[in-house]
């Protein structure tokens, strides 16, 4: 067993534990529909480690294009979740014509070039790492946990991108100046950095969505002693007093702290009394 079987069995096994913890917690959260993106990814990452462990069983031309697509669908997916968790709109066709491109350019570089050149190493590595800057941009307006941290999913998009722009301009420095071992050291270098890329994204992400779930666990809670505890209520109009000193309705007060929706109708004690201020309306 070589080197690089090693590294895409390890790897296979780290995106296996993630996905059953990320899936785990989505079924926890009621299979949230914004953790959902986040679970397809970890296992559409982990099924890119399977192809490419099986590349030897492959014939050559689907063993280049099948698992390096897939890892771009992985990033695409990790896209819509970073989408979704800022609560904007999903670019679909923007998506459609990433991935369109990529096989495109992957098909062109397998007819005109050696399918492990480094221009093909540079090209896949534009695409991934714009695709990593997209997810961490469009973290940057979800909630502070997700970005803020410097451990927080955001930043480790935006080191993901680092990487692989390093890794670009090394591949074509390494064409460009014919170093021959360049590209496999760049080649182990990104099979060992997917391992820590999986780790670092994942574990950040459950921990940013436990902040969020903590957060609003506590909210919740402020929520409920508020409304447990002693209410300042006028006696004459009902009113009730809140925080800030302001007297409301009490359908506006229970309204704004617990989403409840009150219909009004008339108790039969009153029903007299209404039936006595109406001119010629009889009693029931």
């Amino acid at each position: 067993m070589n080197q690089e079987t090693v590294t895409y069995l390890t790897n296979i096994v780290i995106g296996v534990i993630l996905g059953a913890l990320a899936t785990n917690y989505w079924r926890q959260r009621r299979y949230a529909p914004v953790l959902t993106a986040w679970v397809v990814a970890a296992w559409v990452l982990t099924a890119a480690d399977i192809l490419f462990a099986a590349r030897q069983v492959m014939s050559p031309g689907v063993g280049r294009l099948l698992p390096t697509l897939c890892v771009t669908l992985g990033h695409a997916v990790l896209f819509i979740g970073a989408q979704k968790t800022a609560g904007r709109t999903t670019a679909w066709p923007l998506l459609a014509g990433v991935m369109l491109a990529h096989a495109a350019g992957l098909i062109a570089f397998l007819v005109s070039f050696e399918a492990s050149s480094n221009f093909r190493m540079a090209f896949n590595g534009l695409i991934w790492g714009g695709l990593s800057v997209a997810c961490g941009l469009s973290l940057r307006r979800s909630p502070g946990y997700f970005w803020r941290p410097a451990f927080a999913p955001a930043q480790v998009f935006f080191a993901h991108a680092g990487f692989h722009a390093a890794r670009v301009l090394l591949a074509v420095l390494a064409a460009h100046f014919e170093w021959p071992r360049t590209l496999l050291v760049l080649q182990v270098a990104g099979d060992l950095e997917v391992s820590f890329f999986m780790v670092a994204l994942f574990v950040g992400l459950l921990v940013a969505n436990l902040q969020v779930q903590h957060e609003e666990l506590m909210r919740t809670r402020a929520e409920v002693d508020a409304l447990s505890g002693l209410l300042p209520i006028c006696a004459w109009c009902k009113k009730i007093r809140d925080d800030e000193g302001y007297w409301q309705q009490v359908e506006s007060y229970f309204g704004r702290r617990s989403g409840v929706r009150f219909t009004h109708g008339v108790c039969l004690d009153c029903m007299g009394k209404v039936a006595d201020d109406v001119p010629g309306k009889p009693v029931a």
